[in-house]
């Protein structure tokens, strides 16, 4: 009875895998066509290379199987799976373009701020257009508990996903204004300001709309954020000053801060056990 009840998760996790492999695949073909001409040679020269892309596949497999293998495979499933990765994929070539493009005069830490903030900008927008599809009846959420949550929250979760989104801008707007950066000092200076007291107004808003839960879960996350930079922050300023490691720049700073606020706020939400399905 116990491997009955199993199998149909493991052709669930299965089936899935497949798919992912089927996302990674196409997502580094592209990747693959937009960088280099000759796609078989960049597939199997070097070695490492090759090596590095089957890890990849790998884990894509693993990782889309093991988070999706509680929704079973069908056609509703996996056209909303292939609409919103397609999207993504779309996203990350356009990405990828545009990093390959200033990428030359950008350093690392600007790099590291850049991406982190396109990261939650797309976050951010298909949270947003989750929401935005429950509240249209384009059925693109399988999960029919969390759509009623979303219809019910739907001002304070899309609040939310705006101050991510904000947060995401904030990066790539310090990143892009490093030196020979496309951006001048004053420029970003004047953008940081105006997301800074949008992430303000935000915070305020959604403080408001929240429950006690939620703001029970805001504490908590704050808490967890202010041990989480002492820990790492902490230990890598300790480093640096004693000559291990290069001290963080100012802007390692910010990306590390904004980094560990929503790692924090994950951590937070999985002890409560709301990550589960």
């Amino acid at each position: 009875m116990a491997n009955e009840r199993s199998m149909p998760k493991w052709r669930n996790f299965a089936a899935w895998s497949a798919v992912g492999a089927m996302l990674y695949i196409l997502a580094v073909w592209g990747a693959i066509a937009l960088l280099n001409q000759d796609a078989l040679g960049a597939i199997l020269r070097p070695a490492k290379a090759t090596a590095q892309l089957g890890l990849g596949l790998i884990l894509a497999m693993v990782v889309i199987g093991f988070t999706s293998w509680k929704r079973p495979l069908n056609l509703r499933t996996f056209r909303n799976f292939v609409i919103q990765n397609v999207v993504a994929v779309i996203l990350f070539l356009l990405a990828l373009w545009g990093f390959k493009s200033f990428g030359g005069a950008m350093g690392a830490s600007e790099m590291v701020a850049a991406v982190t903030g396109l990261v939650l900008i797309v976050v951010a927008f298909f949270g947003s257009f989750a929401v935005a599809s429950v509240h249209m009846g384009a059925h693109l959420v399988d999960d029919e508990l969390a759509a009623d949550d979303m219809r019910e929250r739907g001002r304070l979760i899309l609040y939310s996903f705006v101050w991510m989104a904000a947060c995401g801008l904030l990066l790539i707007g310090l990143g892009l204004a490093g030196p020979g950066g496309v951006l001048s000092p004053a420029a970003a200076l004047a953008g940081g300001l105006v997301l800074i007291a949008v992430l303000i107004v935000l915070g305020i808003v959604t403080w408001r709309l929240s429950d006690e839960l939620g703001r029970t879960l805001s504490y908590e996350a704050g808490n967890m954020a202010f041990y989480l930079i002492l820990m790492l922050g902490g230990g890598w300023a300790m480093l640096a000053h004693l000559g291990f490691v290069r001290g963080p720049a100012p802007l390692d700073w910010l990306t590390l801060f904004t980094v560990l606020l929503f790692a924090a706020s994950i951590i937070a939400v999985g002890r409560r056990k709301l990550l589960t399905r």
